[in-house]
């Protein structure tokens, strides 16, 4: 994870500063960035709401093999992981991938992922 985040700041010098968790604190208004536009304030709001809802582990203590499969628009994923439209990637994240590598990347790291079967 190290390299991971070492090569994200390459990347992303002076557009993202991959925050341990990206909660739009640290780029709130700034532009260009991930923090939201304006003051950032509905990205927090998502954010926050999003971290209200946990797995409280003690509900499936009897269950040594959790089932997480779910069908969402016709299509069966073993687990309900789904990435999020960003466009503006050449303007928001540095310019140093394209916009066409970046989504790519997401395209591929989804369908080769463990979520479509």
């Amino acid at each position: 994870m190290k390299e991971i985040r070492k090569t994200a700041r390459e990347l992303m010098t002076g557009f993202c500063r991959v925050c341990p968790v990206c909660n739009g604190k640290a780029r709130a208004g700034e532009v260009p960035g991930m923090g939201g536009l304006g003051t950032g304030a509905s990205f927090r709001a998502n954010v926050e709401a999003l971290s209200r809802d946990t797995f409280n582990m003690r509900l499936v203590r009897d269950i040594t093999e959790p089932d997480t499969e779910v069908e969402l628009l016709g299509m069966k994923m073993s687990m309900p992981v789904l990435a999020a439209p960003i466009g503006g990637v050449s303007f928001n994240m540095g310019g140093k991938r394209t916009e066409q590598e970046y989504i790519a990347a997401i395209i591929d790291g989804c369908w080769n992922g463990p979520t479509l079967r």
